[in-house]
């Protein structure tokens, strides 16, 4: 019988690429303003792909901060600015960092019809979001979408001994709700951290297909035992489980 739900946050549950659009557009207007001298297209698309470790290989210097996400972002800021033979101070890093913040915060939620999903699920399961990243970055998405109001537990992978994939971190999640794996269904975008994750657990998968050719590549190593393109299908998909 299924007891629990186990949801992914960023583009799952909430719309994390719009918000890191108005958030760049935010960013990039600050630092336009301020440095005129500067490309910022270039400086916001690499910021972009820094801040997703996109960019360790490249500078293997910051990879030692990633215990601090916050000063990692900072120094990134520093260090891209560098590359553009433009000197600023760490107090000019942080001010830009947090025009980033700040931007994204102020376009960050669910995607539409999830939150009433969220309030019918709730009714008959357990709702567990478990979402991957650091807390400085998570924590402030949790704010801005009251997301403690529509589920009943949390779990940030950055206050974890492991992120998902890892096995701990769903079992974690059903200790949480006191249920067997069988008993429980997780969504998520990521096949590698969500989809090989439950499965490795056990747990049955939704997996949601924002239509990546990336993801698309790994869909003959990682199976998920669902595929909807929309999140609010998980109803449906459920209604199918149990039947």
């Amino acid at each position: 019988m299924l007891k629990a739900i186990f949801l992914d946050m960023d583009e799952t549950l909430c719309a994390t690429s719009v918000a890191d659009k108005q958030a760049l557009a935010t960013l990039k207007h600050y630092v336009q303003s301020q440095f005129p001298t500067l490309n910022a297209d270039i400086f916001c698309q690499r910021y972009i792909a820094g801040v997703y470790k996109q960019l360790n290989d490249e500078f293997p210097q910051l990879v030692a901060l990633l215990d601090n996400e916050l000063l990692f972002r900072q120094t990134l800021v520093q260090t891209l600015f560098a590359q553009q033979q433009l000197t600023i101070t760490f107090d000019q890093a942080v001010t830009i960092q947090a025009s980033f913040d700040d931007g994204r915060m102020a376009g960050f939620d669910f995607f539409p019809h999830v939150k009433a999903m969220l309030a019918c699920l709730r009714q008959q399961y357990k709702l567990v979001v478990i979402t991957n990243g650091p807390v400085f970055s998570q924590h402030p998405k949790l704010a801005a979408t009251a997301m403690a109001e529509h589920v009943d537990y949390i779990i940030v992978g950055g206050e974890e001994p492991e992120e998902k994939p890892a096995l701990s971190i769903f079992q974690k999640a059903l200790e949480l709700v006191g249920c067997q794996p069988n008993e429980a269904i997780h969504m998520g975008d990521s096949l590698a951290a969500d989809i090989a994750g439950a499965n490795g657990a056990g747990i049955a998968s939704v997996w949601i297909d924002t239509g990546k050719a990336s993801d698309h590549d790994k869909l003959s190593q990682i199976t998920p035992t669902y595929i909807v393109q929309q999140p609010q299908q998980l109803l449906d998909i459920i209604k199918q489980h149990i039947g």
